[in-house]
């Protein structure tokens, strides 16, 4: 017998520790959400998840296929977003791998939910106005932003970390 409390109770620590937020926030990210959640019906939808070789591990699967569709409810994901969103624009600029980190959990639940969040723009997040020290003029074009210690966050889709000394040893020669 699958007792749901514990589901629900996991599935939202889960969350919690996922997204770095307090387990009132997400409560109350839940409870306030515009689209309201019936979670015992949920974790009975999701009954399938609750699968492995023991009750610990059972529910720890049940409570990830719980946090996931938690997630996906729009007025859930907009709360959670709008806390990470508000993360990303007071970053510190010291560590670019806290940046990058963030914009992870955030096009995470994005993707969870599509149709609401297109794109980091529809959460006021403008991805080339990311918070930043002051990107040197000759890798302006190649760099998204960049941490106190020259630590430039690169890529189409700025997934990667790179040195601005290794950004620079990849231009090409003035002149040629």
């Amino acid at each position: 017998m699958i007792d749901n409390g514990v589901v629900i109770e996991k599935a939202i620590r889960r969350i919690a520790d996922d997204y770095d937020l307090d387990i009132v926030t997400v409560e109350n990210a839940i409870k306030n959400s515009d689209t309201p959640l019936d979670l015992d019906e949920m974790v009975s939808e999701g009954i399938f998840c609750f699968r492995g070789p023991n009750d610990n591990v059972k529910y720890d699967n049940a409570s990830i296929c719980l946090s996931s569709k938690i997630l996906s409810n729009p007025g859930v994901a907009k709360s959670i977003i709008s806390v990470i969103c508000d993360r990303i624009r007071k970053w510190d600029h010291e560590d670019i791998n806290v940046l990058l980190s963030l914009l992870k959990k955030v096009i995470t639940i994005m993707e969870l939910n599509p149709d609401a969040y297109p794109g980091l723009r529809s959460c006021s997040i403008d991805p080339e106005e990311l918070p930043s020290e002051k990107i040197p003029e000759d890798i302006e074009d190649r760099c998204w932003a960049m941490d106190k210690k020259g630590m430039c966050l690169v890529g189409i889709d700025a997934n990667r970390i790179v040195h601005i000394d290794d950004i620079r040893r990849e231009l090409p020669e003035k002149g040629n």
